[in-house]
């Protein structure tokens, strides 16, 4: 067998082996996408968005809605879910859930709303775990059950009364009402304002 002298190899293969080559020296125009991070940085935005979220300032009411007056109102400090009460209807955020009847006694709360409550406080129980789960640093964080009732001046109390035993029932225990803050109410809250600072 014959010695040969080694002579220049060249540094990258030739063009035509390139486009001779498997996928013909052309780039795939498809690339996995990793979806698990991306997920989690979506997560990760509506969770700052929420909590970044201002509890402070206005809340939108219901049409036709005359709330009371107050002396006593200062601004409200945390949001949650509207409960609205008024011409014999209660309404979750907009949605219609029952009809009431103020002679209608026999049963103390209003058992739609316990529901859908119960199935709120449920699911954001199960984020919240969820959370924790991901990052175990994460201080855990009992569910603090803000609500909001709005009721019309005219609605016969006993009804808003069915209302909170039904939120309580549903572990819903921090409850606020939703008025118009009259002269007490609107010094009131600049006191409480002032006392913040």
């Amino acid at each position: 067998m014959g010695i040969h002298t080694p002579g220049r190899h060249p540094a990258f293969p030739p063009i035509g082996k390139l486009r001779q080559s498997h996928g013909g020296g052309k780039k795939s125009g498809f690339t996995e996408l990793n979806l698990t991070a991306m997920v989690d940085m979506f997560t990760v935005i509506v969770i700052f968005l929420l909590q970044s979220f201002s509890g402070e300032g206005e809340i939108s009411v219901q049409k036709d809605l005359q709330l009371p007056v107050a002396d006593a109102a200062v601004p409200m400090s945390q949001r949650g879910p509207v409960v609205v009460v008024m011409r014999g209807e209660l309404m979750l955020d907009g949605e219609v859930l029952a009809s009431l009847d103020k002679d209608d006694d026999a049963e103390p709360g209003i058992p739609p709303l316990t529901e859908k409550l119960t199935k709120i406080k449920e699911t954001s129980e199960k984020t919240e775990a969820e959370l924790r789960r991901r990052d175990p640093s994460r201080p855990e964080k009992p569910f603090d059950g803000h609500l909001i009732v709005q009721s019309d001046l005219e609605t016969d109390f006993k009804l808003v009364r069915k209302a909170i035993f039904s939120a309580n029932s549903a572990g819903w225990v921090h409850i606020q009402f939703a008025v118009v803050a009259g002269a007490g109410g609107a010094k009131a809250a600049e006191g409480a304002e002032g006392g913040e600072g």
